[in-house]
């Protein structure tokens, strides 16, 4: 049913489609995609040889085997590797099939109709891997055991990609060979039933050819040449231009070449460099470097080849090759991009006499020079023009060149000095340029006759402003190759003015030289004298003489006058020394000079180094105990131990043995006396050992000779801060004589130290009782046991109450509340105060006074440091002030218990009181009550009849009675 509605639709389909228009489809060619080749591809031989570090059964060389045959079982596996490649390998097959051959030499051994199926496997470890198969059934069973079967070549191909594949640097190529086999026959006489699959390397016997692979690669493509100035590294940028007739300091080249193969450092035959002309036709040099010229760096071959060329080359571009053969004879090309011969150059510098500095000065006219070489081909002219392309201040006068219309160079090698002039107006110079850039323009005609710009230099100069006159520099130096600078009067700071130049006493007679440049700062010619401010004694003299003519310096006094010296110009000097001969004089001491301009003899400078007087014998500082600068320890704490690694030298000329005695600083006068040194230093501890650590007494020298000691010092707690310098002598053992010597100076530095509780106070003046307003004065004397002199501020902190305190010191007439003292490390100072009681003092009562003694210092605080120490006063009273005082002392516990007696008393009195007043309120009330009775029993009495009569004549009587 289906098929009957399906054949209607598609009839119809096929009558409509024939109406449509007719497209017409093309196929198109398939693209053909070229793979490109790499050029310089050599043909490699990689021979299967013995196992040489790389980690197989065997390794892969390019190196022909010349030692044993070997052998090894296939059934058991066998695995071939190169050694780790030193820098990416890019591996293709050869011809058109894009193949790599393997050439094996094989030996199957086994029964007849055994076969054995081996399997080849080519990688780089870690990369793509190829494999490929055979079947071998052909085995060799003839002779006893086997014995006389022969190897047979076999080939393996090995298919990789058109465009190769990569073993990566640090990689290895491998070659493993795997296989298993299926033996026939029962076996019998000589014939063990068993199969073997062998595969032979080295140097194959019974053979004329190796086990190897074939392919093709370029193992020397990463290695290069570069071309620099001499001193160029190889990160540099190339110097490709040069010019033909330069000076000949800018006519060296440096070629440096990396050559780099991929398998090693043994795989590089030969290396040569080559420099071809313009034409191509002949080699300018074919430079062929010998193992000596080459080093191994990073498993490559590097080198430097400095070239140094004629003047006048002709202009041109040079084609520069590196060919690399290596022990295959393969030789691989490197071409450099080469170099080229300016036809147009030029050079601006400095004369030599000029300093890279314009000075300027106010109201002063600055005149700078410049050289102008053409260093193009010869035969070529060239104008030059100068121009100042830093904008001077508009307030200047304008820059004068003295060609304006600028200077002509004949050809290649000839030059000119070209003269700059500016003038500065007087006064302020603030708005001077920092520096100002010059530019000189090369122009030249060329073949139309067109003057065109063909070189452009440019150089840069700092502006610096000075006084018409400036303080002199002085650097003086140990030797006369100005190596060895001893001082610096722009920068003292730099140098050690306390360590030692030795002078011999041999050289009383004919000086020690020293060598002093002396420079003019200033913008003018100026003369400058020369004063010794201060040497060791008296006795050591000395002479200034001009290094450059020999003579000495005329003087004037104490002056050594210099001649006149340009300005920023170096006069060179020769100071010699002439040591006393006087035994007894001052060995060591600063040497000072001072230099004044004349110009200006406000401007000086200084410069100081110590000289030191030897006699024959010479100790000196090797190392020490804290390892920084030599012969100077510290600063350490006090109690401190500290050690010198000192080398004694015999430095005169006699033959024989010399002994030397080594006197211990703590047995030398000089450091234990009162004015040469301290005292203190005889209390510290010294030891005195040599290499083995025995103690040295003394040390046996010949001529030129040394011999090491170590001196230990151990210092007492107390102990001043700051330096400590003690010598240790070493003199000569003689029986008449004087006796030649060497004082070696050994520095300590010693911390500042200023600890808590280590300020004492103690009074002096014994007690007097205070009276009420009465005013004493009391001596107190103050202890510091710190290692440093302290500024100490006293004052009372705390006084009773209604007293008052004031302080003084001896000799003095001011009197405060408070004093300062200066205090000496581990010394004492006394100060008076000055204490006034109150007018309420109680007999018997004590007054304690608390002082604050507490350092200053503006750099560090020292509130840590206060202390606070408490003293008792006495007080007595006579009179009755003074029972008032004391009745009214409540801070007495006597006078509070008194008066609580008394309240207890009056609360007694009076508690009684009110009981006796209670009872006789009570008579009263009864007595009052009784006269109530009695009253109203008297009004029950009858009134008395009188009359007036009787009453006048009672009261006559009464009259009467008074009278008598």
């Amino acid at each position: 049913m289906l098929n009957s509605r399906v054949v209607p639709v598609l009839v119809l389909l096929l009558l409509l489609s024939s109406g449509l228009p007719v497209v017409e489809f093309e196929t198109l060619e398939e693209e053909v995609e070229v793979k490109q080749t790499p050029a310089n591809l050599e043909t490699y031989n990689l021979f299967l040889d013995e196992e040489g570090g790389s980690g197989g059964d065997g390794s892969i060389t390019t190196m022909e085997p010349d030692g044993s045959h070997k052998e090894a079982s296939i059934l058991s596996g066998v695995d071939f590797r190169s050694d780790d490649l030193i820098s990416d390998l890019t591996v293709y097959g050869q011809g058109s099939a894009t193949e790599i051959h393997l050439y094996i030499y094989l030996q199957f051994k086994g029964q007849e109709q055994s076969t054995a199926d081996l399997t080849f496997t080519l990688n780089a470890v870690g990369g793509p891997t190829y494999t490929e198969t055979m079947t071998l059934d052909d085995p060799c069973n003839s002779g006893f055991l086997n014995s006389d079967c022969s190897w047979t070549l076999n080939e393996v191909f090995f298919d990789v990609p058109e465009d190769g594949f990569t073993i990566e640097k640090g990689a290895q190529l491998r070659l493993q060979i795997d296989g298993s086999a299926s033996c026939e026959g029962q076996g019998g006489i000589g014939q063990s039933g068993e199969c073997e699959v062998l595969v032979a390397y080295g140097d194959v016997e019974q053979t004329n050819g190796f086990s190897r692979l074939s392919l093709k690669a370029n193992a020397l493509s990463d290695s290069s040449v570069k071309v620099h100035a001499p001193g160029g590294i190889w990160s540099d940028a190339e110097q490709l231009d040069w010019s033909p007739n330069h000076r000949p300091d800018f006519r060296t080249i440096q070629f440096s070449v990396d050559v780099r193969d991929a398998f090693g450092r043994d795989d590089i035959n030969s290396v040569n460099l080559v420099l071809s002309t313009p034409s191509g036709t002949n080699s300018v040099f074919d430079k062929e470097f010998e193992d000596d010229d080459l080093r191994l760096d990073n498993n490559g071959l590097v080198g430097n080849y400095t070239w140094t060329y004629d003047a006048g080359i002709a202009a041109g571009h040079y084609n520069l090759s590196l060919e690399i053969t290596d022990v295959q004879g393969h030789v691989v090309v490197y071409r450099h991009v080469g170099i080229d011969f300016m036809e147009y150059g030029m050079y601006l510098s400095l004369p030599v006499d000029q300093t890279d500095s314009v000075l300027i000065a106010p109201g002063q006219i600055s005149s700078v020079e410049f050289m102008v070489e053409h260093t193009g081909s010869a035969g070529i002219q060239m104008d030059v023009e100068f121009e100042l392309f830093t904008s001077l201040p508009s307030s200047w006068s304008d820059p004068i060149w003295d060609q304006p219309a600028g200077y002509s160079l004949a050809g290649g090698g000839s030059f000119k000095i070209a003269t700059l002039s500016i003038e500065t107006p007087d006064g302020d110079l603030s708005t001077a340029p920092d520096r100002i850039e010059i530019w000189a323009r090369g122009f030249v005609e060329n073949e139309d006759n067109i003057r065109e710009e063909v070189v452009i230099e440019k150089i840069v100069l700092d502006v610096e402003e000075v006084g018409v006159f400036a303080p002199p520099r002085l650097n003086v130096f140990e030797d006369e190759d100005h190596q060895i600078q001893i001082a610096d009067s722009n920068r003292p700071e730099a140098f050690d003015e306390s360590l030692s130049h030795y002078i011999d006493s041999d050289m009383a007679q004919s000086g020690e030289p020293f060598y002093i440049d002396l420079f003019n700062a200033g913008f003018d010619t100026d003369t400058y004298r020369l004063k010794v401010d201060e040497t060791p004694s008296s006795s050591w003299s000395y002479s200034f003489v001009d290094n450059d003519t020999g003579t000495e310096l005329t003087t004037e006094g104490p002056y050594a006058i210099t001649p006149d010296i340009g300005s920023h110009e170096t006069l060179a000097l020769m100071l010699k020394i002439y040591p006393p001969t006087n035994r007894e004089d001052v060995d060591i001491g600063l040497f000072t000079i001072v230099c004044y301009s004349a110009g200006d003899d406000q401007l000086s400078s200084t410069v100081s180094f110590t000289v030191h007087r030897t006699f024959g014998i010479l100790a000196e500082v090797i190392s020490d105990s804290d390892g920084q600068e030599i012969g100077s320890v510290g600063p350490v704490d006090p109690g401190s131990t500290v050690s010198f690694d000192i080398r004694i030298t015999d430095s005169t000329d006699e033959v024989g043995e010399n002994t030397w005695r080594i006197i211990s600083p703590g047995n030398l006068d000089k450091n234990t006396d009162e004015e040469t040194g301290d005292p203190s230093y005889g209390t510290w501890d010294y030891s005195i050992t040599d290499d083995s650590g025995q103690d040295v007494v003394a040390i046996q020298l010949t001529s030129g000779n040394s011999g090491d000691i170590e001196v230990e010092i151990d210092m007492r707690d107390l102990v001043l801060a700051g330096n400590h310098t003690l010598y240790l002598r070493v003199t000569e053992e003689v029986s008449e004589g004087d006796a030649r010597y060497f004082d070696l100076p050994l520095e300590i530095q010693v911390k500042e130290e200023v600890l808590p509780g280590r300020i004492f106070v103690e009074r002096i003046t014994e007690l007097t009782p205070f009276l009420p307003n009465a005013e004493q004065s009391y001596e107190f004397s103050v202890e510091n046991s710190n290692n440093v002199v302290l500024d100490v501020i006293i004052s009372a902190q705390t006084l009773p109450s209604g007293w008052s305190a004031g302080f003084t010191t001896s000799g003095s007439t001011q009197e405060g509340n408070t004093i300062l003292l200066e205090i000496g490390p581990f010394s004492k100072s006394e100060f008076t105060m000055i204490l006034t009681a109150s007018g309420d003092v109680v007999a018997g009562k004590g007054a304690v006074v608390v002082l604050s003694v507490e350092p200053v210092d503006s750099e560090i605080s020292t509130a840590q440091l206060k202390q606070t120490p408490q003293f008792q006063f006495t007080t007595s009273c006579e009179g009755v002030d003074c029972i008032v005082n004391a009745a009214l002392d409540f801070e007495n516990p006597q006078t509070i218990g008194l008066y609580v007696g008394i309240l207890l008393i009056v609360f007694l009195a009076v508690y009684r009181r009110g009981q006796t007043s209670a009872r006789e309120i009570a008579i009263v009330e009864e007595e009052d009550m009784q006269f109530e009775s009695m009253s109203e029993e008297f009004d029950d009495i009858p009134d008395v009849v009188m009359s007036d009569e009787d009453l006048d004549d009672d009261l006559e009587l009464l009259e009467d009675l008074d009278d008598l």
